[in-house]
């Protein structure tokens, strides 16, 4: 069985140097897991994200994870300067080989449109071939995310990705127990989600609670 890989991509945040932040706590998970390959790239543009996407191996079922600032659907990776904007993302997530991307998470502010979760999440999955997409609907605190994402990544997509090797882990099952337990939190976060079951697409959680 292959390791799940989980490729960070990640922002500069409050400053102009390259130190990753959220690297640390997911090198962590990593070593206790032993089943998460992980892989961290610094992002700067649109054109940085594109060409990262581009490198990663076809039926990968990779696991793309943004870590940066974000704004009304717009990621900020480079210190509030050059913002990217929602079709230029989708642009570049186009250029993800056949079964190279299967999540896509975004760990930043405001990148899921509370009224429109679905189309939001939909544009995700037609611009890569993803079959999951989450992100935040609000503005979130940096720890509490955090904690949420790894989470994500532990209890929905490593088993997710053993599921691809011939065991039994259904996606909806997962997932629906991943917002059942982190409820509370998630319901503060704003946390959504799509994905592609064999019964169609869901939303996780059916609706968002004020």
């Amino acid at each position: 069985m292959s390791n799940a890989p989980v490729i960070i991509l990640e922002g500069s945040w409050w400053s102009n140097h390259e130190v990753p932040l959220i690297l640390p706590y997911f090198t962590a998970l990593a070593s206790s897991h032993r089943e998460i390959e992980l892989s961290h790239r610094t992002i700067r543009n649109a054109g940085d994200i594109a060409y990262y996407v581009s490198r990663i191996s076809k039926n990968a079922g990779a696991m793309l994870y943004f870590a940066c600032h974000g704004t009304e659907l717009n990621l900020v990776p480079a210190d509030g300067r050059s913002p990217i904007k929602y079709d230029v993302l989708l642009k570049a997530l186009e250029k993800a080989k056949e079964g190279a991307v299967s999540f896509v998470h975004f760990g930043c502010c405001e990148m899921v449109q509370a009224k429109d979760r679905r189309q939001s999440h939909q544009k995700i999955l037609d611009s890569c071939g993803a079959k999951w997409a989450s992100g935040y609907t609000k503005s979130v605190d940096w720890l509490q995310s955090a904690f949420l994402d790894l989470a994500l990544v532990s209890e929905v997509f490593v088993p997710d990705h053993k599921a691809s090797d011939g065991r039994k882990a259904p996606l909806k099952k997962q997932a629906g127990n991943f917002v059942k337990m982190y409820e509370q939190l998630a319901r503060e976060l704003g946390f959504s989600a799509l994905s592609t079951v064999s019964s169609g697409s869901l939303l996780f959680p059916e609706r968002l609670h004020p």
